[in-house]
C-alpha cells in the first residue's frame, strides 16, 4: 500500500444522531421477529418474503450495527485502546499473543506474550502473567518504609523508574516481577540498612541508603548494570581497623585513598632560670592513591588504620611517631614521626621532624600517586623572649596542627593523616606545655564497575 491509499477519518460515527437500537450478542430468533443480533446478524425471516410470513428488517438494527462498528473505528483511528476486561476476555478465549492494551491508569501498555492469555496483567503479587509493560509513563513512589519487606504490584514495577523513602530499622526487600526489564531505583531512606531489590524466587542487589542503582531484570534475577568504570554506590570510609570485602559480583575494580597517621608534636618545659625551649613541628603520614583488581581481594583484606602520634608530655618530651596504615599485604603506608625540642638561654633552632618514609606497594596494584608525608616547619628561638614554635606538615585530608604561643599548649593535627604542632615557653611561662596531637590514618574506598 502507499501513504495515499490512507482511508478518511471517521469524526462521527454512522447514525451517531440517528435512531438505532442497541444490537444485542445474543440470537433474537423466537424473541422478537425480524430483530437482528450479533450472533445471527439479519434473522431468516428478515429474507422471508411478506406474503410467507416474512417480516421487514428494522432500519434501527442496520443503524445500530453501523453505529457499533463505526465508533469502534473512530475509538480506534483516535489512538485509544481498551484495558482489560474480564468480560470480553472470557468471551473471546483469552487474549492474543502480541496483543497490547492500555494499563487501568491509562499512563502505559500491556503487551502480550503468549496465545489465549486469560490473566489480568495488573495483580498484586508480582506473579507473572504473561503480560509484560511496554512503554509506561512515570514515577513509582515507595514511601513510609521501615522495617518490613514490600511487593510491588505489577502496576507499580511497570515504571521504569521507583523512589524509595522512609527510615530503615532493618535491611528489607523489595520484590518486583520476574521480567525482562530495566528499572532505576533511588533509595531516599534514612538508616543504616539497605534494600535489596529481588524477584519473588530468585536473587538480587542490594541498594545502599542515599544512592541511585540501575539494575536489570534477566527473566530470573535482578543484577546490577554499571557503565564500566562507573562508581559503584558511595565512597567507604574505614577509620579503624577491618576487614573490607567488594560488595557484589558487579565490583571489578577498586580505587583506594590510604593515609598513615601523623606524628605527635613535643611537648616543652616552663621557662625557668633564663632557659627558654620550643618544639619543633611533627611529620604527617605517608599516603598513597592506588587501584586494585576485585578479584584479588574477592575473600576480603584486613585493612590497617594507624593511630595518631601521642603528643610530647609538658616538661618536655618528644612526640609520638604516628601509626602505620596498611591494606592487606598489598601497600603499606609509614606513619608520621614524632617532633623534639631544645632548651637554651640564647637563640637556638628545633629543628621538624623529618618526613616519613615513602609507601611500598605491591606489583599486583596499580599507583595513582603517592607521596612521604610533609614535614612540619622547625621551632626557633631568637631570644628567651621572642620565638615560635614548629607546626606539624598537614595531609591532603587534614591540616597540620598550629603552634602554640608562649605558654600555650600545641594544636592537635586535624582531620587524618596530619601531625601536631609544638609549643614553646619564653620569659614569663611558668608551666610546662605539652604538644599536640597527630591525627589518625583513613581508608577511602571506592568501588567501581
Amino acid at each position: 500500500m502507499q501513504t495515499s491509499s490512507q482511508p478518511k477519518l471517521l469524526p462521527i460515527p454512522f447514525a451517531d444522531a440517528g435512531s438505532k437500537q442497541d444490537i444485542p450478542n445474543d440470537s433474537q430468533i423466537g424473541i422478537v421477529a425480524g430483530r437482528a443480533s450479533y450472533n445471527d446478524g439479519f434473522p431468516p425471516l428478515t429474507r422471508t418474503p411478506l406474503a410467507g410470513g416474512g417480516v421487514p428488517p428494522f432500519g434501527t438494527d442496520f443503524n445500530g450495527v453501523f453505529n457499533d462498528i463505526t465508533a469502534a473505528i473512530r475509538w480506534t483511528q483516535a489512538g485509544a485502546g481498551y484495558p482489560f476486561n474480564a468480560a470480553f476476555n472470557t468471551a473471546v478465549a483469552g487474549y492474543p499473543k502480541g496483543a497490547r492494551i492500555p494499563n487501568s491508569t491509562l499512563d502505559g501498555f500491556w503487551l502480550n506474550t503468549t496465545d489465549g492469555n486469560s490473566a489480568n496483567p495488573e495483580n498484586t503479587t508480582s506473579a507473572l502473567t504473561g503480560w509484560v509493560p511496554s512503554g509506561v509513563y512515570g514515577t513509582t513512589a515507595i514511601t513510609g518504609l521501615s522495617g518490613s519487606s514490600v511487593t510491588l504490584t505489577t502496576l507499580q514495577a511497570s515504571k521504569d523508574r521507583i523512589t524509595l523513602a522512609g527510615t530503615l530499622t532493618a535491611n528489607i526487600n523489595l520484590v518486583v516481577p520476574a521480567w525482562i526489564k530495566r528499572w532505576e531505583i533511588v533509595n531516599n531512606c534514612t538508616g543504616s540498612f539497605a534494600v535489596t531489590v529481588k524477584t519473588p524466587n530468585g536473587t538480587g542487589v542490594a541498594i545502599a541508603t542515599g544512592t541511585v542503582i540501575n539494575v536489570l531484570g534477566d527473566g530470573t534475577n535482578i543484577v546490577a548494570t554499571y557503565s564500566p568504570g562507573a562508581q559503584i554506590g558511595a565512597p567507604i570510609v574505614m577509620t579503624s581497623t577491618g576487614t573490607y570485602t567488594p560488595s557484589s559480583a558487579a565490583v571489578k575494580f577498586v580505587d583506594v585513598e590510604l593515609y598513615a597517621a601523623g606524628g605527635g608534636a613535643a611537648g616543652v618545659p616552663a621557662y625557668t632560670n633564663n632557659t627558654g625551649s620550643v618544639g619543633g613541628g611533627a611529620s604527617a603520614g605517608s599516603w598513597v592513591k592506588f587501584r586494585v583488581p576485585a578479584s584479588l581481594i574477592a575473600s576480603g583484606v584486613l585493612v590497617t588504620i594507624g593511630v595518631g602520634g601521642t603528643s610530647g608530655v609538658s616538661g618536655g618530651g618528644n612526640g609520638g611517631d604516628g601509626g602505620l596504615s596498611s591494606f592487606g599485604s598489598l601497600v603499606s603506608c609509614p606513619g608520621g614521626l614524632g617532633s623534639g625540642y631544645s632548651s637554651t638561654t640564647a637563640a637556638i633552632s628545633a629543628g621538624s621532624a623529618a618526613q616519613a618514609a615513602a609507601p611500598t606497594v605491591s606489583a599486583s596494584v596499580t599507583t595513582i600517586t603517592s607521596s612521604r608525608g610533609m614535614q612540619g616547619s622547625p621551632g626557633y628561638l631568637i631570644s628567651t623572649s621572642t620565638g615560635s614554635a614548629g607546626a606539624g606538615g598537614s595531609s591532603p585530608v587534614g591540616a597540620g596542627g598550629g603552634t602554640g604561643a608562649s605558654g600555650s599548649s600545641g594544636s592537635n593535627g586535624a582531620g587524618y593523616g596530619s601531625a601536631g604542632g609544638s609549643s614553646r615557653a619564653m620569659v614569663g611561662d611558668t608551666a610546662a606545655k605539652p604538644g599536640g596531637a597527630g591525627a589518625p590514618g583513613v581508608c577511602i574506598i571506592r568501588e567501581l564497575a
